[in-house]
């Protein structure tokens, strides 16, 4: 019983980057789904990197034909 429950642990701490990638509203598209990808194989450490990389505000939309100022 001990190692199932030690197992259903260990599945949490690497399924529970790939949750939170997922409910951001940081990134969105294909690249929302390349960092899912990334998570997937490094866990932890692609989503440290998400959270350093990705600004918090999101992408700033400007209006077609005038200048950001």
């Amino acid at each position: 019983m001990n190692e199932l429950m030690l197992l259903v642990f260990a599945v949490c701490l690497y399924i529970a980057p790939i949750g939170l990638i997922a409910g951001s509203k940081r990134s969105k598209g294909h690249e929302k789904n390349g960092w899912l990808i990334g998570t997937l194989f490094f866990s932890w450490l692609a989503l440290l990197l998400y959270v350093t990389m990705i600004p918090k505000e999101g992408r700033v939309k400007t209006r077609r034909g005038k200048k950001p100022s």
